[in-house]
């Protein structure tokens, strides 16, 4: 178990070394999008008082095989998943990934159980309209797909990709 002081910080970093060795193997295209912040306070060349600003893409984008996809990088440290998780502006843009029939996704850390797991923005989007916007591990675990970390430090989302496209409408 990894504890959470840095929100995130340990899938992102997991997922920066993946998504740098599918580039290096020319597997896909995939690029962390950076945090925009505004300056508000700088004093001697250093930031000493800013705010975050909206931003409209997840945390990552990329092309496989001529397909666009984005996602985005969740951790819990809970036996469940809350839709409110994903921000309002970040659901906007999934919408508009999977109208224009890219792949949207998020990857999901459990950290009490030190297990990945992908699941499709459209499972998401099928399950809360169903039932309620806390989406429990039992579920996700029925319906997500299990992602493994190798010796390596690949998290290897990508290999899912073919049959993710196959169930594109």
């Amino acid at each position: 178990m990894y504890p959470l002081k840095n929100k995130g910080q340990y899938l992102e970093t997991i997922l920066n070394i993946t998504n740098q060795k599918y580039i290096n193997e020319q597997i896909c295209v995939v690029t962390k999008i950076p945090i925009n912040i505004n300056l508000i306070n700088i004093s001697n060349k250093t930031i000493t008082n800013a705010t975050f600003k909206d931003n409209f893409n997840c945390d990552y984008i990329g092309v496989y095989k001529s397909i666009y996809f984005e996602f985005d990088a969740k951790e819990t440290s809970k036996d469940n998943f809350n839709f409110n998780a994903i921000r309002k502006n970040q659901q906007l843009k999934l919408d508009l990934v999977e109208n224009q029939k890219g792949l949207a996704f998020i990857i999901l850390y459990f950290s009490s159980y030190d297990d990945f797991y992908l699941l499709t923005y459209k499972q998401i989007k099928d399950y809360i309209q169903n039932y309620k916007k806390t989406i429990p591990r039992d579920w996700i675990l029925k319906n997500g797909i299990e992602l493994f970390l190798t010796s390596s430090l690949k998290l290897d989302y990508v290999k899912h990709f073919n049959h993710l496209i196959s169930q594109i409408d």
